[in-house]
Order: C-alpha cells, then structure tokens, then sequence
C-alpha cells in the first residue's frame, strides 16, 4: 500500500484554523517571514480573511477561519481541548538565527535552541497567536 494507490500526486498543505484571522496572518507574515501566495479572491485586504496561503519553501502553509472550514466539514469532530494535534515544521539553515529572528520580531520562544541527538536536529519551538506549536528545526549536516 501506498499513496500511489490513491492517485496520490504530491503533499498539498497544511492548513492551520484560527479564529482570529487578522492576528494570526500577521504572525505567519510578519514574525516568521513566509511570503504569501494567494488569498480569499474579492477580498480587499489578504489580512481579512477568511483564507490566506503562505509559501514555505517547497510547501504552502495556509490560513482558514474556522468557521470557514466549519462550513465544509462541520464542527462536531474537533479535537479536544489542550491537546496538540499538529506541529508546523519549518526547516532552516541556522536555528539559532532563526530563534533570535523571530524574538527580534516580537515572538517569545517556547523552547531555546537545543540539539536533539535522537531526531538529528537542532530546534527551537514557538507559538502562533492561537496556540499552534511551530518548530524551527536544523538538520544535522
């Protein structure tokens, strides 16, 4: 078995909700850097919402309400409260310039930059405004 199996073609991304549309675009914007690739069509303003695709090196991170997805797939299924169900990975050069980057941009870091021997990384973790664990992670050479 294999994603082949399921006409799979490649990874599409990951969509992170929120409530709070505005605060959280400027969080992905502003303090990690991640240049946008679209947004809602008509909207105005991409920060209003209620959808925003970020690019983040080969990948895309995106931006929905809540209420947004909600309407696709309803709200009955969410995940109970206090748990994490997804930890956004982004992969960088220097995890310690990464960390000081985003602290000089007004983030607070969860974790410090730390070598982790058993995963062949370095990391630091942060938090998007709504609670999403975000990991800047260095691989060893």
């Amino acid at each position: 078995m294999s994603g082949l199996d399921l006409g799979l073609l490649s990874y599409g991304q990951t969509r992170v909700l929120v409530d709070d549309f505005a605060d959280s675009y400027r969080f992905y914007r502003d303090i990690l850097g991640l240049p946008l690739k679209h947004h809602e069509p008509g909207e105005q303003e991409p920060g209003a919402g209620p959808y925003a695709c970020f690019v983040a090196g080969d990948a895309d991170l995106a931006l929905f309400t809540r209420a947004y997805m909600d309407a696709a797939v309803g709200a009955e299924h969410r995940p109970k409260d206090g748990i994490d169900t997804v930890v956004v990975v982004l992969r960088v050069g220097d995890v310690d310039a990464a960390a000081k980057t985003v602290e000089a941009r007004g983030a607070e870091l969860t974790t410090v930059p730390a070598d982790q021997p058993a995963w062949g990384t370095r990391v630091a973790h942060l938090r998007a405004p709504e609670g999403t664990l975000i990991e800047l992670c260095q691989y060893e050479d």
